[in-house]
Order: C-alpha cells, then sequence, then structure tokens
C-alpha cells in the first residue's frame, strides 16, 4: 500500500538518519519522523516528501525505547542545533555509538576494536565560538540576532540565551543587539542585498585566559554607527580583548570578507589546548570544543604509539592541531592543506612552540600527495582529518600508492568514514580500532578515530 501526504500512519523507528532523526519504512517508501529515535513507536501524519524520503510529524506516541527530559533551553525544537537536549547525556552517547557501528556494519566492515565514545568534560558551556546571523522579524520587522530555525537557513529567530557558549557571550549578544537597535542600524538583506548587519562571531580562549574576540562582519566601512556600537559594546562587556569589523560586499553568505579593521586590541586570540598555544584570528580554524580537542589530540598521539623514529604525513592538516602535537614526539611531520590562511596559521603556530620539526605545504591534497609519492617520500604514519564529505578519491588513490604502514583517519561523519575505509580494506589495509569521541554534546554530531594497518 502506497502512503499519501495527509495520511496518519503508526510507525516503527528503526535507525538514526545522520542528522539525527528517526527513520522508519512504511509500504515501500523511507519516512523521516524529527524526534524520534530507534525503538519508539508512534501514530505520525505524513507530509512532504524531500530527498526521495518522506517527512512525518508526531501526533502520538505509542513507545518510546529511550525516556525523555524535559529541555533547558526555550529555543529547543525551533534551533537547529540542540537536536538531543530531551535526552540524557548518557543516552546521547549511547545514540552516537550506535550510529557508528551501523555505518561500519552497513558497509560489511568489522573493526579489530570498537572502543566506547569517550564524552566530553563539559557537555553544556563547551563551545570557544558561535556564529550568529542578523534577521528581521517576519511580522513587525524588528531586527533579530540569533541562529537559524532548523531547516530554514534563510531565517532567524532572536536568541534569548544560548548553553553552548558562556555566560560572556550571550551577554555580548544582548549587548549588540540593544545598540543596533538603539543606533537603528540595518539589516542586511538576502533577497535585495541591502541593508549592513550580516554575523556576530564570538571566539573566546577556554583556556589559559587568552581573551574574547569578537568579528563583526558588515556590508560598509567605514561607518560611524559601527564606531559607536563598538564603542558601547566593549564598554558593557569588559571580557572582549579585542574587537575586528569584517567588510563583506559580497552575496555569498558567509562570515568571510575583503577587509578586516581591528578596533580594539591585536585582532587574535590565544587558546592553549594539550600544552601547546594556539593564535586564533578570524579566519583561523580551531576545534570549537578545546578541553576535548585536548583529549582527542592525546588519543591520536596515544594510537600512534611511540613515534619517535617515524616520519608523519598530516593531510587536510588545517592550522596544525594535530601534527603539532605529534611532532613533539616524533621524527618529522609533514602537514598539507588547501587553504592558504590555514597553513599560515600553522606555520605560526609551530614557530610560536618552538617546533621546529614541522612543514606545512599548501595546495590541493591530490596534487601535493602525488608528487611526493613520485618523489620517493616515505612516510611511516598518515594521519587524515578530512571534511565531511571524506577523502578525495585522487587522494585515496595516491595514499593507496604511498602505502604507510598505519593512517589515522579522523572523521566527523561515520559515512564518509566507512566508504573511505572500504576502499582502503580493498588497498591492503585492516581496521585495528575505531574510537568515537564527543565534540558536540547535545547534537547528534560525532567525531570518529579509526587505525588502519597493512
Amino acid at each position: 500500500m502506497s502512503v499519501k501526504r495527509g495520511q496518519r500512519v503508526t510507525l516503527q523507528i528503526e535507525e538514526l538518519t545522520t542528522k539525527g532523526d528517526g527513520l522508519a519504512r512504511e509500504g515501500g517508501v523511507e519516512i523521516v519522523v524529527r524526534g524520534t529515535v530507534p525503538g519508539d513507536c508512534v501514530e505520525a501524519v505524513v507530509g512532504r516528501k524531500r530527498r526521495g524520503r518522506l517527512e512525518a510529524r508526531v501526533q502520538e506516541v505509542l513507545h518510546v525505547r529511550l525516556s525523555r527530559k524535559e529541555p533547558f533551553c526555550g529555543h529547543f525544537g525551533t534551533c537547529g542545533g540542540c537536536r538531543w537536549q530531551d535526552f540524557s547525556y548518557s543516552d546521547q552517547l549511547r545514540l552516537k555509538e550506535e550510529m557508528v557501528r551501523r555505518s561500519l556494519a552497513a558497509r560489511d566492515i568489522v573493526p579489530g576494536e570498537f572502543r566506547p565514545v569517550l564524552a566530553s568534560p563539559s557537555p553544556l558551556y563547551y563551545r570557544n565560538k558561535m556564529e550568529f546571523s542578523f534577521g528581521r522579524d517576519a511580522v513587525g520587522g524588528d531586527l533579530q540576532i540569533g541562529l537559524h530555525v532548523r531547516e530554514r537557513y534563510n531565517l532567524v529567530f532572536d536568541l534569548e540565551a544560548c548553553y553552548l557558549q558562556s555566560e560572556a557571550s550571550n551577554r555580548i549578544v544582548d549587548s549588540v543587539r540593544r545598540q543596533a537597535v538603539a543606533s537603528g542600524l540595518s539589516v542586511y538583506d538576502l533577497k535585495t542585498h541591502e541593508g549592513l548587519l550580516r554575523f556576530l562571531v564570538v571566539r573566546e580562549s577556554k583556556v589559559g585566559g587568552g581573551g574574547v574576540m569578537i568579528n563583526l562582519v558588515v556590508s560598509q566601512y567605514p561607518h560611524e554607527g559601527i564606531d559607536e556600537l563598538v564603542h558601547v559594546v566593549t564598554g558593557e562587556v569588559p571580557e572582549i580583548s579585542t574587537f575586528v569589523v569584517t567588510l563583506h560586499t559580497g552575496k555569498a553568505q558567509v562570515a568571510l570578507g575583503e577587509g578586516e579593521y581591528i578596533l580594539k586590541g591585536e585582532g587574535h586570540i590565544v587558546e592553549e589546548c594539550g600544552g601547546l598555544k594556539f593564535q586564533i584570528s578570524p579566519r583561523s580554524f580551531f576545534q570549537t570544543n578545546t578541553e576535548q580537542a585536548e583529549n582527542l589530540y592525546r588519543l591520536i598521539r596515544d594510537l600512534a604509539g611511540d613515534t619517535r623514529e617515524t616520519d608523519v604525513l598530516d593531510l587536510y592538516c588545517g592550522t596544525g592541531g594535530i601534527g603539532l602535537h605529534l611532532a613533539r614526539e616524533s621524527r618529522s611531520v609533514v602537514g598539507i592543506e588547501q587553504t592558504v590562511e590555514a597553513v599560515e596559521d600553522a606555520r605560526l603556530n609551530a614557530q610560536n612552540n618552538a617546533i621546529e620539526n614541522c612543514t606545512f605545504i599548501s595546495g590541493k591534497i591530490e596534487d601535493v600527495l602525488s608528487a611526493v609519492w613520485v618523489q620517493g617520500k616515505r612516510f611511516d604514519l598518515v594521519v587524515v582529518d578530512p571534511p565531511r564529505p571524506g577523502i578525495h578519491k585522487k587522494v585515496l588513490s595516491a595514499l593507496s600508492d604511498l602505502a604507510p604502514a598505519e593512517i589515522i583517519y579522523v572523521s566527523c561523519n561515520a559515512e564518509s568514514l566507512a566508504d573511505d575505509v572500504s576502499e582502503l580494506l580493498l588497498a591492503g589495509y585492516r581496521m585495528s580500532v575505531v574510537q568515537p569521541v564527543d565534540l558536540f554534546p547535545q547534537t547528534p554530531h560525532c567525531e570518529v578515530v579509526a587505525v588502519l594497518e597493512r
């Protein structure tokens, strides 16, 4: 029997999507049901079809596998971020572990050892970076500053408080909102491409007291209203150590631009992680959960074993977080990263930490890696930390040709990890260890570290 839009059906939730939603099957089609997990049984009304799957809205809960608790945030359900606030943290970890196991099993991958997920030291207030968008209320047109409504990248809700960021960060958002309204500053409109305020990015040092950095992204600068806003906000929130205004006149909706103006401080903050200091500018990448990032780097170092006589290749090295931690106990580290600014940060971080056995190269990973292989350079250990889509096919091929004895794969997407590992198994590797690491409590996202040996 086919399932139609508007139909009420009884659904048994079988698994989770990559976004952490429940997935059921009925009438030969897959149905996504928000707010459910495997083992739940619900009455739901079928809605629209998107990306090959129907969506359904819960009308009545018949049975739950995991008990729910009252969400601590008033924005829960509207915000696209913390989708699992109504689960205990221990249940969140259990669900993440199941998602990783299912991704591997779907490709018939059986690791030698599957370790329990590594919990975050802090399930709340853990983020060192938050990016907020400006918008207008759909009814009254009032200025808003907050986060995106779930699945609505063009719709912002006005943020009262976020429990993933610090109390100081919440005060900054409130101060910017009040001053922007008082000054009558306009909001950038995605349709007309007119207006001033685009993004507010708050970055703060969570370890070592390295400061708080504000990056206000606007479509026009110099601007007297922006100067006044900076003056008022820095006066109201003394924790702010540096304030940067980024000029972004393009249409792309990203918190980057063509010019940066430092109106207070040095234009960067310093974060400490695993005994190393990292200089973070508005464009720098850094793991958003500092305490858990330190545990992640320690885990990678432990899995690598004795590397005193080891030459390490760090692919997708970013600003050098993994490579610099390994370099302190390795013979040498070569990091490759396509983003030029990230490589510049990595070199600066090596210099600031007096690490001299690291070389960072900027370029397309597949091109640089192929050249390395042609030159006959050998590496005992290769670490890869690719973006969500996984390792580029040409990189996988070059990596197989390079044939290191060990590969440590750090992934933010268990499905792309499983796809890539399937290819590496065909190239003669076996997966000896898998360790999920929770960098993002309250969300379905999970980091995974896998060890592959020839």
